[in-house]
């Protein structure tokens, strides 16, 4: 164990089997609703274009989305003040139903969240360019870029400017049980966490954390030849942060970018334990979740890779990822499938799901996704679920359909997976097609666990 690194001992191979055989206990248990895992339980739409679902300490959840105008997430009409653009907070019962919802009039480049703590507080970070001031209830905030802290139904707390000049793009935001705010993204030109300016010329990663009223604590960029971004980021119970993402390797003519993948862990003061990198998988890291001692990841890869002592190789142009690591570092197991990974959650019983693209002929696991309809959008969305010991598929599924965008995935605390995007074409959820509201419908789909 290195010095001063409080590294944990690496999981043995009887911890493993025990982990592995817990996690096939609590599958053998007998479903009194007989609910089929991953049967569509619950779908929710709305005028608005979700971004993200998070799940607090007592298992509710949190809707960030954009909004233009009025939507009724299921209490009600929200309408952005004012009129025109902006964003909705809802906060949902863990039965669905809906317990408060806030509007914020402005529009954004990017917003990212919600990190919520302990406390049910939320936070925000906020990069809107050169468009008009938003005011989250604490007045216009002029900063270009900025986090801000609100209470536990929307109601503003305090805003914390990030300085710099330059393209500045946050990927991910979450809270430790402290309250500690970690951010990461990726940048190119000057930033300035609030502890002096950062600069770098090609795309750079970066990982930033504030204190719980956003008082600087300390951060890192990660300059490299070609660049880096990074969209992975978690917290675990004691706030020691995991940090994922891509180290160019390759552009494409049309601007694009791929290469290697990368994991790093720090302690809760900020000192880097360990640095991991996957090498060759021309591909791109797009979300990271952790729960106990296993860290993993999704995104899309495009050549074959080794790992965990196994070649992963794409049956397609491109495939999706998943990559799981025990906490030490140690590579655990990683599969290929479908298109592309957008978004990943870990529930609290050890089962991992993801989400993400697919098209024709794809399948998860052996098991074979159905038709995408014919259109001008060759993707549709696929979910599927494995337990996070071994990668052994739970269920997969897929909802064709001629225009539809995943956003994000969230397990609350009974293992309910809640599937976050919007559609423009017919869909299928899983009872027949679907027709949306021009120009598009948002949707919260409940899947079994």
């Amino acid at each position: 164990m290195p010095p001063g690194t409080d590294e944990p001992p690496s999981e043995t191979p009887a911890e493993a089997r025990l982990q592995e055989a817990l996690e096939d206990a609590t599958e053998a248990a007998p479903d009194h609703g007989h609910t089929p895992p991953g049967a569509s339980v619950e779908l929710r739409r709305f005028q608005a274009s979700p971004i993200s679902i998070k799940h607090d300490r007592d298992g509710d959840q949190v809707l960030l989305s954009y909004l233009t105008g009025t939507a009724d997430f299921g209490g009600g009409p929200v309408s952005v003040p004012g009129g025109g653009e902006g964003v909705a907070l809802v906060g949902y019962k863990s039965h669905g139903a809906v317990k408060w919802a806030r509007a914020f009039a402005g529009r954004t480049s990017s917003i990212i969240g919600p990190a919520i703590d302990k406390r049910g507080n939320i936070s925000l970070v906020v990069e809107k360019s050169f468009w008009p001031d938003m005011d989250f209830g604490g007045g216009p905030i002029s900063a270009a870029r900025f986090i801000v802290g609100l209470n536990r139904t929307g109601g503003f707390r305090w805003v914390r400017p990030i300085g710099g000049q330059g393209f500045f793009q946050p990927y991910e935001i979450v809270a430790s049980r402290s309250g500690d705010i970690t951010i990461a993204g990726v940048y190119n030109g000057v930033v300035d966490f609030g502890q002096g300016p950062l600069a770098s010329a090609p795309d750079t990663a970066f990982i930033a954390q504030f204190s719980a009223d956003g008082t600087p604590r300390w951060s890192h960029i990660f300059p490299d030849v070609k660049g880096s971004e990074a969209p992975g980021l978690a917290v675990d119970d004691d706030g020691t942060t995991y940090l994922g993402g891509t180290i160019t390797t390759a552009f494409n003519g049309d601007g694009s970018y791929y290469g290697d993948f990368f994991l790093k862990r720090f302690t809760p003061g900020g000192t880097l334990v360990w640095s991991r990198r996957v090498l060759g998988p021309l591909g791109n890291v797009r979300s990271l979740a952790m729960h106990g001692n296993r860290v993993a990841l999704t995104g899309f890869f495009r050549e074959p890779f080794s790992f965990a002592g196994q070649t992963v190789t794409p049956s397609g142009w491109a495939d999706a990822f998943v990559l799981t690591y025990s906490t030490s570092g140690e590579e655990s197991w990683g599969q290929g499938f479908a298109s592309r990974g957008r978004s990943i959650a870990v529930s609290s019983k050890g089962e991992v799901v993801v989400v993400g693209d697919y098209v024709t002929g794809d399948t998860i696991a052996g098991v074979p996704l159905p038709p995408v309809p014919p259109s001008a959008a060759p993707w549709s969305i696929f979910a599927a679920s494995f337990k996070i010991s071994n990668g052994r598929i739970r269920w997969a599924r897929g909802f064709p359909s001629t225009g539809s965008w995943v956003s994000d995935v969230d397990i609350d605390k009974k293992g309910l997976s809640r599937v976050v995007g919007y559609f423009y074409g017919d869909t299928d959820f899983g009872d027949g097609p679907v027709t949306p509201v021009s120009p598009y419908t948002g949707f919260v789909l409940g899947l079994a666990r």
